[in-house]
């Protein structure tokens, strides 16, 4: 039987150092699986931070592999701007939903407000689950949604998509005051654990070449990308990664050469991605993983 000989954070920093690690760091971003695998329904699991965090900790040590806790209620921007969130009943293993959108139609966009993050739904609970994880020893998660992923919560797909065509300004408001949301969140979390405390984690799904090209990702959503990392980068925050959920081939080149990306980066790429094209595009200075099929996680065999 095959004994680990580093514990999960010695592995980690091993790579980041570029040391010998004693097996390949597995990072399944595993969050309303370990509430399932701990007998929660996903009310009590994405509603109770300390149930959040309980059950990751003990899927963790079942699987002995190496995610650190993390905070994701899906779509959780959109409920904190208005929108209205439905939670499977018992028994039902599926993420919550977006019922209806704050963004319904243009003049809503003027509406629009920051949440107050000590009262929102999901805020709230973020900053719960921050503190719960900090008391447990571990680094404090700051998520940073990639903004049209963000956007779409606001508003629904099929409208942030059209009017990217139609009304590209109206996009660019949703944007700005998404953007500000997920700055504020950060800055409450660097202020109260300090960015030496905490690690990014910047998920992309809207962003991959399956739903828009790369002309709309440089005009959309690279600008906003750029002022998160650059200011985030600017107060300290260090570790990073960033997970490109989708076929993201052709905005490789945007993250190369436009966007501050720290060394020893962690990108975690879609099955769509090939890795020796992104590891030629991006360079030696990061950490490229991903590329597993999730019909193989779910289906495939030994």
């Amino acid at each position: 039987m095959f004994v680990d000989k580093l514990t999960s954070p010695e592995r980690m920093l091993n790579l980041a150092l570029r040391k010998g690690i004693d097996r390949v760091p597995v990072l399944p971003n595993a969050t309303g699986y370990t509430g399932v695998l701990a007998g929660m329904s996903m009310k009590e699991f994405y509603l109770e931070p300390q149930n959040m965090l309980k059950a990751q900790l003990w899927a963790a040590e079942m699987h002995q592999y190496d995610t650190i806790p993390g905070f994701d209620i899906p779509s959780f921007a959109g409920w904190d701007f208005g929108g209205e969130m439905q939670f499977p009943p018992r028994g039902k293993i599926q993420f919550p939903v977006l019922t209806r959108h704050a963004v319904e139609q243009p003049s809503d966009v003027d509406k629009l407000e920051l949440p107050d993050l000590d009262t929102a739904p999901a805020a709230s609970r973020y900053l719960k689950f921050a503190r719960l994880t900090h008391e447990a020893g571990f680094p404090v998660g700051i998520h940073l949604q990639a903004p049209l992923s963000n956007a779409v919560c606001v508003a629904s797909t099929e409208k942030v998509l059209r009017w990217c065509y139609k009304e590209p300004e109206l996009v660019h408001r949703i944007l700005r005051i998404t953007t500000d949301y997920t700055l504020a969140l950060a800055d409450r979390l660097i202020d109260e654990f300090g960015a030496e405390n905490c690690c990014a984690f910047e998920p992309a799904a809207v962003e991959s070449n399956a739903v828009i090209p790369p002309k709309l990702f440089e005009k959309f959503a690279l600008p906003y990308i750029i002022e998160i990392h650059d200011k985030l980068i600017a107060k300290g925050v260090l570790p990073w990664l960033i997970h490109l959920c989708g076929d993201h081939t052709q905005n490789l080149r945007f993250w190369k050469e436009q966007v501050q990306v720290l060394p020893r980066t962690i990108f975690n790429l879609g099955s769509k991605v090939d890795l020796a094209y992104a590891a030629e595009v991006l360079g030696e200075d990061y950490i490229i993983g991903g590329n597993v099929p999730t019909t193989l996680l779910q289906n495939g065999g030994v």
